[in-house]
C-alpha cells in the first residue's frame, strides 16, 4: 500500500470510530528544517485542543508486518494519551500569565526560511532564535507551542520582549549541564571510565580528544545552551583556552579546547558528514563550526 493510501486509509477508519464526536482529516505539518510530515488532526466539538498523531512511524509498523487494525489500535491508544494532556488555552491566550514560560531555542536560519515568515525570531550567527512556551502536560510533562506572529499580536509584543524575558526564563527551566565524551559513554556502558589520566590531544587530524558535550536537563533543543551557558566561559578558562563549538544536533553541542594544531577544515567537514549519515533531518542544526573567544565572551561561526 503507497503512504499516501494508508493515510486515508488511517483517516476512514478513525472517522468511522468517532463518527459525528470529531472531525478527523490528515494535513501536512512543517517541521524544524523544513521536514514535512502527515499529521492525524483529531478536533473533537467540546475540545479546543486538535491532537496531531504523525502517520510515518504507524506507515514503517504496517511495512514491516503489523497488521492495519493494530495500527488503528495504536494510533487510538496514542490520541488518548494527548486528550489526557492538561494544557491549559485559555492561560496561553493570556501574556501576563504566559510570561514566565517564554523560552527559545535556535533553528538553523536558512533551511528554516519558510518558517521564519510567520514567527518572530532574532538573528544570531547562521542562526535564528525562536520563542516558544512551555506548558504542563500530562502527557509527558511538558509540552512546547511555538509563539507565531498572529500570537504576538494578540499579546501586544514584539521580538525584542520575548527575548528578554525568555533569557530569564530559560535557564531556569531549560537548565544547561556539561560532560565529558568519555564520561558519557562509560555511564553508557555502565563501566568507569579507563585511561583518564592518558594523554588527552590524540585525536584524529590533530583533533584534541577533550570533548565535552552541552545540552540542558531534558535534553530537548540542548544547543540553545550556547546562548547562556556559564559553562562556555569556565571551561575556556579551565583549559586557558579558547573554544571550538562543534554543532552535534539541535539538542546538544560538543565543546572542544583550541590548540595550534586543530585542522578546521577537517572538523567542518567531519560536522556535514555526520549530518548527513547520522542526523534526521528534522534534528540538524548547522554544517558550520563555531568559535568561543573568551577574551570578548563572544561565539562566533568559523569562516571557510
Amino acid at each position: 500500500m503507497k503512504y499516501c493510501d494508508f493515510c486515508e486509509k488511517v483517516r476512514s477508519a478513525v472517522s468511522e470510530v468517532y463518527g459525528d464526536e470529531a472531525a478527523i482529516c490528515v494535513t501536512d505539518v512543517t517541521k524544524n528544517n523544513g521536514l514535512i510530515l502527515k499529521g492525524l488532526v483529531i478536533q473533537r466539538k467540546e475540545s479546543r485542543i486538535s491532537p496531531t498523531i504523525y502517520l510515518e512511524q504507524f506507515y514503517a509498523m504496517y511495512e514491516d508486518g503489523t497488521t492495519f487494525g493494530e495500527v488503528i489500535k495504536r494510533i487510538m491508544a496514542c490520541d488518548r494519551r494527548y486528550t489526557g494532556a492538561d494544557i491549559n488555552v485559555e492561560m496561553f491566550l493570556d501574556f501576563d500569565r504566559m510570561k514566565e514560560r517564554i523560552i527559545y531555542k535556535v533553528v538553523n536560519r536558512k533551511m528554516n526560511s519558510e518558517l521564519l515568515k510567520s514567527v518572530p525570531y532574532i538573528k544570531w550567527n547562521d542562526l535564528a532564535i525562536v520563542f516558544c512556551c512551555l506548558m504542563e502536560s500530562g502527557y509527558d510533562g511538558y509540552a512546547t507551542v511555538l509563539v507565531r506572529n498572529e500570537h504576538i499580536r494578540s499579546w501586544d509584543t514584539d521580538a525584542g520582549e520575548l527575548y528578554e524575558l525568555a533569557s530569564v526564563n530559560t535557564p531556569k527551566l531549560m537548565a544547561d549541564e556539561i560532560d565529558d565524551i568519555e564520561s558519557i559513554i562509560s555511564h553508557m556502558l555502565g563501566e568507569r571510565s579507563s585511561g583518564a589520566e592518558e594523554d588527552r590531544d590524540g585525536g584524529p587530524d590533530g583533533i584534541s580528544s577533550a570533548m565535552y558535550v552541552l545540552t540542558n536537563e531534558r535534553r530537548i533543543f540542548g544547543a540553545t545552551c550556547m546562548l547562556y551557558s556559564a559553562y562556555i566561559r569556565e571551561l575556556a578558562m579551565t583549559c586557558d583556552s579558547d573554544l571550538y563549538i562543534l554543532p552535534s544536533s539541535i539538542h546538544e553541542v560538543i565543546l572542544l579546547p583550541f590548540h595550534g594544531s586543530c585542522d578546521e577544515d577537517y572538523m567542518r567537514t567531519m560536522v556535514r558528514e555526520i549530518n548527513e549519515t547520522q542526523v534526521d533531518v528534522e534534528d540538524r542544526l548547522s554544517d558550520n563550526i563555531y568559535y568561543y573567544d573568551r577574551g570578548t565572551d563572544e561565539i562566533r561561526v568559523v569562516a571557510g
